[in-house]
């Protein structure tokens, strides 16, 4: 069983990180540079020697989500559409064991796309700065960023798994990740509150699904709490999400019969 969950997992992470993944996380964080640098983030830290949230992570906040979406939407479907789901379960692999190596593929690739992202925004502000111990910030914003990745990975996976179509998958991931921008996110906010007089707290609450705006929230950092709040809400979503993904997987048939 082992030597099958390695060998799908080493598939599965070949799958990934392709040419799609290079250019798009090669790109993200070359962006993520170019946000430092014409934002407020360069002045900050040679003037204050400090590092602003915000600068490091603008780019994430704009782009995250189709930048993650784009590598987990056909990580299913395809293997349907290609009878390639159909070839691993003809072979006695159950379902549940191939949702598994998928999930444990999404925590690895989600972890290393986090450090090719905030690898080279580092080394700048550490060579600016003339600072080593601004290496800190790759290890204080590591975890953050990892769950914000894993947010939109567990969306991914259940839009492939839903979808079953990889077109399919595609138009939704376009349009979650449209919907979940933080400016157009809360002006639909805006928007329910006013038709169902929403109270501010309530309008608070909704905000958070969006995962960036829960990223936004810790430019404003205040400590602990802000901290265990993200991490809550950010468990919470990747539990759901990926619960969802699991039921309705192992539910679904396979072609002409069901498994």
């Amino acid at each position: 069983m082992n030597k099958i969950l390695t060998a799908l997992v080493r598939r599965d992470m070949r799958k990934v990180f392709n040419l799609r993944t290079i250019i798009i996380w090669g790109s993200m964080s070359l962006i993520a540079v170019f946000f430092f640098f014409a934002t407020s983030g360069k002045t900050v830290l040679l003037k204050n020697d400090k590092v602003e949230f915000l600068a490091l992570f603008l780019a994430q906040v704009i782009f995250g989500a189709w930048a993650v979406l784009s590598i987990y939407f056909d990580l299913i479907s395809s293997d349907r559409e290609h009878n390639v789901l159909d070839c691993i379960l003809c072979a006695g692999i159950s379902k549940p064991l191939i949702f598994f190596s998928k999930i444990i593929t999404l925590f690895l690739a989600s972890i290393i796309l986090s450090f090719v992202y905030l690898i080279p925004v580092t080394a700048v502000i550490v060579f600016l700065s003339g600072n080593p111990d601004h290496f800190i910030v790759l290890l204080q914003y590591l975890l953050p960023l990892w769950g914000y990745i894993m947010v939109y990975a567990a969306l991914g996976i259940m839009i492939s798994v839903l979808a079953r179509s990889t077109k399919i998958a595609l138009i939704a991931s376009l349009a979650s990740g449209l919907i979940l921008m933080p400016r157009f996110f809360l002006a639909l906010i805006d928007g329910l509150s006013s038709v169902f007089h929403l109270s501010q707290t309530t309008k608070e609450m909704l905000s958070l699904i969006a995962p960036g705006v829960m990223m936004d929230s810790l430019a404003h950092y205040s400590g602990t709490v802000e901290y265990f709040k993200m991490f809550l809400v950010f468990s919470t979503s990747i539990f759901l999400l990926i619960a969802i993904a699991y039921f309705v997987f192992c539910r679904q048939d396979e072609l002409n019969y069901e498994l």
